[in-house]
């Protein structure tokens, strides 16, 4: 019996005692919920100069009405994320704990001799720093003070990237500048070969070498390729000897136009893994990666589109085909027509009479049409055949939209020309031969419909 009194008496007091500790603690903040205190009172927008120390260099930015620009050491554009970085992180840096309100020697948190210094003026003339130092023995944390303190607290450790910046890092590395948005032309040389584009709308055109459509990916991925791209290395940052780097003359050029403004990229001898580049509205000469030059130094030929018809089956609505056989010259036309239900296609060849033609199998006509693609392109003065093709395609699409393609051939190859354009390029034989048996089965009668079966005889 007086075990379990004893028993009684002991759930009781852990009783009270649970809820003395709930009542208590529930009164106390939850931890985390208090803000830190922030290292700068000072809003990111009104940061008007920052000044970094690290790796033994020292880099000072100014912030203009054009944008963020490096007065010290040198005077240049900044690099636009690195310094709205760097004002953001300064604002919102937190002490997360306070070490030392008064400490007696700076050294063993490596403040003695600081690695990191950054110090920043604002306007209503305030201004700030602060000193970084080691990271702590858990490395979640590193040591801080500011100059003329010996208070040591800590703030987190992802500020280093931030901070730890060398004056390559915040400068403008763009290899090239130009407003993406205003570019309606595009020159590329290399030696005495140069291909010219122009925007035409939301497409782009080949003006020369050989006139012909652009292929809109490759060109506006280039473009995006050049506004993103930055120097792996600065060389010198006013340009000596041109010639020895290989950028007197170039090795290829690049010419990026806007109305009547130009921004131009020039790479010269490959050293390495990278090759020496110049902006020419710039005096430095840098470095550029190999995968980056390997991007802008594509053949010339991947700029042209290599389809040869824009249109595709489901926008043609009239398609006039030619073909030799036997040598013999053969024409059809096949006229789309609204029906009740569905679209009806009937052919018509050259001299005779309209009838209708299997949807399914003049679809399938199309669709080799349109996957006619040019692979090699022909030397301008050899022989194709496209002169006296052994198959040619009118087609007109997009209610007035029209288009012509030719087939030759010389030997056992194939080429294609797209009426316009003066590119000929070689096809594959498979491509062709599928146009030639899907056009030989559009011709033949659409099978008769079948007769519904017949009702039983009711008894």
């Amino acid at each position: 019996m007086r075990g379990m009194w004893s028993t009684v008496a002991l759930v009781l007091v852990l009783a009270g005692l649970g809820a003395y500790i709930y009542f208590v603690e529930s009164e106390k903040p939850a931890p985390g919920l208090e803000p830190n205190e922030k290292v700068f009172a000072v809003e990111s927008d009104k940061i008007q100069e920052v000044r970094i120390t690290a790796g033994g260099e020292t880099t000072a930015l100014v912030k203009k009405d054009t944008g963020w620009v490096v007065t010290e050491p040198m005077a240049t554009d900044a690099d636009p994320t690195e310094s709205a970085s760097l004002v953001t992180n300064i604002a919102s840096m937190e002490q997360t704990r306070v070490v030392d309100e008064n400490a007696s020697d700076l050294a063993p948190y490596g403040l003695k001799e600081p690695r990191i210094k950054v110090a920043f003026k604002a306007e209503g003339d305030l201004s700030g720093e602060v000193l970084i130092g080691d990271t702590t023995p858990m490395q979640g944390d590193i040591y801080a003070t500011k100059p003329g303190s010996n208070k040591v607290f800590l703030v987190s450790s992802f500020i280093e990237s931030t901070f730890n910046k060398r004056t390559f890092d915040l400068r403008d590395k763009r290899v090239v500048k130009f407003d993406r948005d205003k570019v309606n032309s595009l020159e590329l040389t290399r030696g005495r070969d140069t291909l010219h584009l122009t925007r035409s709308g939301n497409d782009w055109v080949i003006d020369a070498p050989m006139k012909g459509r652009g292929d809109y990916a490759t060109v506006e991925g280039l473009l995006t390729r050049l506004s993103t791209a930055g120097m792996a290395a600065i060389v010198e940052d006013k340009a000596g000897d041109l010639k020895a780097m290989g950028l007197d003359p170039p090795s290829m050029r690049i010419t990026v136009g806007m109305d009547s403004s130009r921004a131009t990229l020039e790479i010269g001898r490959a050293e390495g893994d990278s090759s020496y580049a110049r902006d020419t509205s710039r005096p430095l000469v840098f470095t550029l990666d190999k995968t980056l030059e390997e991007d802008l130094t594509k053949p010339f030929e991947q700029y042209h589109k290599k389809e040869l018809f824009e249109s595709r089956a489901f926008s043609m609505d009239r398609v006039r085909i030619s073909r030799v056989a036997d040598g013999a010259r053969k024409t059809w036309e096949f006229a789309k027509t609204k029906g009740a239900e569905a679209d009806k296609w009937q052919v018509t060849p050259e001299g005779g009479q309209a009838a209708d033609a299997d949807p399914a199998k003049v679809d399938a006509l199309l669709n080799a049409l349109a996957a006619l693609r040019l692979g090699a392109f022909a030397a301008p003065a050899a022989r194709t055949g496209v002169d006296a093709p052994v198959l040619s395609a009118a087609v007109s699409y997009d209610e007035g939209k029209f288009e012509r393609v030719r087939v030759g051939t010389v030997g056992n190859r194939y080429y294609g020309n797209r009426e316009g354009e003066q590119v000929t390029g070689e096809l594959e034989q498979s491509a062709v031969d599928t146009v030639f048996k899907a056009l030989d089965e559009a011709l033949a009668p659409p099978a008769p419909a079948t007769a519904p079966a017949a009702a039983p005889a009711k008894p």
